[in-house]
């Protein structure tokens, strides 16, 4: 349900959307800028509802027509666009945002079009975005979501009001997942390994296949001192077969030798997130400090490497390679 009481962390976007339509000073277009799952769909569309609502200029009032339809999918006056496989083209832009803008508002006062992964869009595509934006209707509002705001034309940021939708603290996010039932003890480990996402913390608090695949990546961390080159290899495909996840996977390992960092320096098991494999921890932990600082520095590294669009195989290669080192 839609309303910004149920919203989590970035108070000050919240509070600017809100003021906007109070005073009614909404601009025709904005991009919400920020990681996957870091909120932006959920605050674009309590926003939009929000534009919305007969009733209520500060939050959404869930009880009119607007608010009910919206809900259900069914508010003719709200539009969301999703890219393809190919990304978003000009055809998707006509389709769904410039054909859209031919008739006023069937009910409400204004049309709000979503565009979901707009960092996406082609060159063509942003033109007519553009040109849309400068010669837009009043009566239409576009919020443009994106995980690289910079991947737009200069033209298009200069005609949007930006926004940066922050990581969420991981104690946010551990009292917002306490508050959903999860105890503490996992709720605090979600927290950790969301890096500042609720919906990621979310979703793999209650994935049945999360915790089978965490033991599995956990096993092959403490199989790899033992790896011959072949078998290291091997590793190196069997995580190109699940690239997608690669984010993940090197989440874990992370958490691993955070863990086994503050264990070495601690010699307690206080403050160590995952208590439940303490083995691996101890084991791990035979190493140095200054081992376990430079596994993390390059954990680090091909995360960043990764994210560049860096060779996957030769990434991985200099990575395991440097997580062999004794």
């Amino acid at each position: 349900m839609y309303k910004f009481e149920n919203i989590f962390g970035n108070e000050n976007i919240i509070k600017s959307l809100v003021k906007a339509s109070e005073n009614e000073t909404v601009s025709h277009a904005y991009i919400l800028d920020g990681k996957e799952k870091s909120g932006k769909q959920t605050i674009s569309k309590t926003f939009a509802k929000l534009l919305l609502c007969e009733n209520s200029k500060k939050e959404p009032c869930l009880k009119c027509s607007s608010c009910i339809s919206f809900e259900s999918n069914n508010n003719p006056d709200f539009f969301f666009i999703e890219s393809g496989k190919k990304g978003l083209g000009v055809s998707d832009i006509r389709e769904g945002v410039i054909k859209n803008l031919e008739t006023k508002p069937f009910k409400y006062k204004y049309k709000v079009f979503i565009i979901k992964d707009a960092h996406n869009m082609t060159i063509q595509a942003q033109n007519a975005i553009l040109k849309t934006i400068e010669e837009t209707p009043k009566f239409a509002v576009f919020i443009l979501l994106s995980k690289n705001y910079n991947s737009f034309l200069p033209t298009i940021l200069s005609r949007c009001v930006l926004f940066k939708i922050k990581p969420l603290s991981p104690k946010i996010i551990e009292r917002f997942l306490i508050e959903k039932n999860i105890n503490d003890k996992m709720a605090n480990f979600y927290s950790i390994y969301a890096r500042g996402s609720i919906g990621r913390a979310l979703d793999i608090a209650y994935s049945e296949t999360f915790i089978k695949f965490r033991q599995d990546i956990i096993l092959d961390i403490q199989k790899l001192d033992s790896l011959d080159l072949i078998q290291m290899y091997d590793l190196i495909k069997k995580y190109e077969n699940v690239k997608e996840k690669i984010n993940e996977i090197l989440d874990i390992y992370l958490l691993v030798y955070r863990d086994c960092l503050v264990f070495k320096q601690t010699n307690t098991f206080d403050i160590v997130i995952q208590k439940d494999i303490k083995n691996c921890i101890e084991d791990i932990s035979c190493m140095t400090v200054k081992s376990l600082i430079d596994k993390i520095e390059a954990l680090l590294k091909a995360k960043l490497y990764l994210e560049q669009n860096s060779n996957f195989n030769m990434t991985m290669e200099c990575l395991f390679l440097k997580l062999k080192e004794k």
